[in-house]
């Protein structure tokens, strides 16, 4: 699995993590703040409904009375509204043993220009959006179809003579182009190819 970024022939392949675009695959390793989020969306729309709620004076005034309610466990079911894309955050580090360039600041720009939307300036047709990604953690969890939503980088790093980035440790936050189904998951989606 070559690409740019580490070299670090010391670091497991279960410690590294890919990203692939269009043009460039990088190399880091991924670091504690790395978690997946599956989101559902279920909401429980006759909470507000009740006899009592419909005729509030006569519902206030029964329930004062005798202690009793009109309100049912049907008042807070649930009913699901789908499920969000999955989201990624992974802490991508990135450090130079020989060179800062190929091993730091080359894999930063791939993965801004990965993020980034080709547009023109004035014509409205003819642009393209951002690169879809692959994504591999560890040689174990392998996520196609996704996009960058956003990437972080702290810019108190050490750097080197010329200035570029000797370390940088990313924050990058991913998300699946659709949410995640059983029947992409019974067809081993994120899992070992």
């Amino acid at each position: 699995m070559e690409g740019i970024g580490n070299r670090d022939t010391r670091i497991s392949l279960f410690r590294k993590c890919w990203i692939q675009g269009s043009e460039a695959t990088v190399v880091g390793v991924w670091g504690t703040g790395t978690s997946k989020e599956l989101t559902a969306n279920w909401t429980s729309p006759f909470e507000g409904e009740s006899i009592g709620n419909k005729i509030p004076l006569a519902g206030g005034v029964a329930q004062a009375a005798t202690d009793m309610t009109t309100v049912t466990t049907l008042n807070s079911r649930q009913t699901w509204e789908g499920n969000r894309p999955t989201t990624f955050n992974i802490e991508l580090k990135l450090y130079a043993l020989e060179d800062p360039e190929t091993e730091v600041m080359q894999p930063i720009r791939a993965l801004e220009f990965m993020a980034a939307p080709d547009v023109n300036d004035m014509q409205p047709a003819g642009g393209r959006i951002p690169d879809r990604v692959c994504v591999n953690i560890g040689t174990r969890h392998i996520f196609t179809d996704m996009v960058i939503d956003s990437i972080s980088q702290p810019f108190d790093k050490e750097i080197d003579s010329q200035g570029r980035f000797v370390r940088a440790t990313l924050n990058i936050q991913l998300s699946t182009l659709t949410m995640i189904s059983k029947d992409m998951l019974r067809k081993g989606y994120g899992q070992q190819a």
